[in-house]
């Protein structure tokens, strides 16, 4: 049975107490690490003990196991003694006493403890084991709450990790997945605009940290109804509709955003606990996360914006797709490249007589462009570049997946698409209403010059545009100068690659004869036929 507490004894754990604790405080403010903080400690402590040696297993700030000691254990390794893990007082071989115990918070242990007295000190067992407990209350929550901040940075790093992966989907999955093995979280959702379709949002939702639903895969009927219903409403602070659709969960919410302004949201993220809620450490994991997704949101959204000088939303997520579409896809390469160039007709004179002041040739520019692009990427086109009012692109980047049949049709159709939409959509436009009557043009129309020729494209030059180099470049630039209102001149190596087409909407096609006109600073004629209305 223990002896009871005597009056010095008291004394003395109090004075233990008041060492273990003011050394503790002054490392804690010091911001030593643990080998500093024991370094600072062990001495004054074996002082006060009467001891010969103190020694602390534990995990450090890496998470690897160390341990941390100081005074004469006889030349031996002081962590051997508590490898056995035989906790309290006990006579060693040598004739000294050890006494030790595990160090643990809440049931959860951070270490072992022991401390090494001179002789036989076992009749001494439960003093000795009391001043043992004095000391380990002291280090249990310091050990605890370095533990925990190691851990909480390891979870972090494996978070950044996974976000620095240059597919973000699979980066993210990753990131939910290291946020799930550390904490429980039975319901993650994450929902993002586009940046570059208007209105349009993703998500991705996952269960204990398994993808469930995505935008891109298996779709969650109740979230694209919402989307549908709400759109990008549902990513807005105080916005309660996401809750809604959750069934009214208990849910954390957090709104990503880049910069100060709620406008700017990025997305939001979701988390649910199935009523039970989340501990501090949790949220904490969970505020640092959306700190995180929010720089990855930014940089993956200034990623898709580049893309998107060039390439349709489609052919954006496939080459996103692929860690390294760079090189895969956008590297310098000689193909087989479809090419149209579009210049609206008499345009110089639009602009002196009919629009007049810059700002309205801007808007007309814009409004004739807009569509013009978003016509080649209907078709499967490139956006090359604008020169002026033409409109360039190219057929067959970045995949290259077609044969040059398709690629020449698919050049045709969107020629014959963009003469439509000029003629019936654009001769509408309200800046164009007085062209009849000025110029005595029937309306606005274009010119057109459509080839298929071997090409060098890919991203060149320090804004890493895509664009193409060719002699079949320069030619084509001035097949469609030889083209008159509302024309779209075909070149012969286009016109071939067509002719094995089985698309009626091809072979319906009717083209003038075969015209072949010497230009300036190229060797030979240009060979080329004239598609018929």
């Amino acid at each position: 049975m223990d002896a009871e507490l005597t009056f010095e004894e008291l004394k003395l754990l109090r004075q233990v107490s008041r060492v273990v604790d003011d050394l503790l405080e002054e490392s804690l403010k010091a911001r030593e690490s643990l080998q500093q903080t024991f370094k600072r400690l062990f001495p004054p402590l074996l002082e006060v003990l009467g001891a010969r040696g103190a020694v602390v297993s534990t995990l450090d700030e890496e998470l690897a196991q160390a341990t941390f000691h100081h005074g004469d254990f006889g030349g031996v390794f002081a962590g051997t003694y508590l490898e056995a893990a035989r906790w309290g007082v006990r006579k060693l071989e040598t004739g000294d006493t050890l006494c030790s115990q595990a160090l643990d918070l809440v049931g959860h242990q951070v270490g072992a403890m022991g401390v090494l007295f001179q002789g036989d000190r076992t009749a001494d067992a439960a003093k000795l084991g009391r001043l043992l407990d004095t000391v380990a209350e002291q280090l249990d929550t310091v050990l605890a709450s370095v533990q925990t901040a190691s851990e909480k940075h390891q979870v972090l790093v494996t978070i950044n990790h996974s976000l620095s992966n240059r597919v973000f989907e699979t980066g993210m999955d990753g990131a939910v997945r290291a946020l799930c093995e550390r904490v429980k979280v039975p319901g993650f959702l994450l929902m993002y605009r586009d940046a570059v379709e208007s209105g349009a949002l993703h998500y991705r939702q996952y269960k204990y940290g398994q993808l469930e639903f995505s935008s891109n895969g298996r779709k969650d009927p109740e979230l694209d109804a919402a989307i549908r219903a709400h759109g990008q409403n549902l990513i807005m602070p105080h916005d309660r509709q996401l809750q809604t659709v959750l069934g009214n969960r208990k849910a954390v919410e957090t709104v990503l955003i880049s910069g100060v302004a709620e406008s700017h949201a990025l997305g939001k993220i979701m988390v649910w606990s199935g009523g039970e809620g989340f501990s501090s450490y949790t949220m904490e994991l969970l505020r640092l996360l959306g700190s995180t997704l929010s720089q990855r949101l930014i940089d993956y959204n200034r990623e898709r914006i580049h893309l998107s000088q060039f390439f349709a939303s489609r052919a954006i997520d496939e080459l996103l797709r692929d860690p390294d579409y760079e090189r895969t896809y956008l590297a310098p390469r000689a193909e087989e490249v479809g090419i149209i160039f579009a210049d609206i007709n008499g345009f110089t004179r639009i602009c002196e007589q009919v629009l007049e002041r810059p700002e309205r040739i801007g808007k007309f520019v814009d409004d004739w462009s807009e569509e013009a692009v978003r016509i080649l990427h209907r078709h499967g086109g490139v956006f090359d570049k604008m020169v002026g009012d033409c409109v360039i692109g190219l057929f067959g980047p970045p995949f290259f997946k077609d044969d040059a049949t398709s690629r020449a049709s698919a050049t045709l159709k969107a020629a014959i698409e963009i003469q439509r939409f000029t003629k019936d959509t654009m001769s509408a436009h309200p800046e164009i209403s007085r062209l009849s009557e000025i110029l005595q043009m029937p309306g606005l129309g274009v010119a057109i010059g459509v080839n298929l020729t071997p090409s060098f494209c890919g991203l060149f030059g320090p804004n890493r545009n895509y664009t193409s180099f060719s002699t079949g470049m320069n030619q084509t630039a001035r097949l469609q100068s030889l083209g008159t209102f509302r024309e779209t001149l075909v070149m012969d190596t286009a016109m071939r690659a067509i002719a094995n087409s089985k698309d009626p909407a091809m072979t319906s096609l009717k083209f003038g004869p075969l015209v072949e006109t010497p230009v300036k600073n190229v060797a030979q004629p240009l060979r080329y036929y004239k598609l018929l209305e």
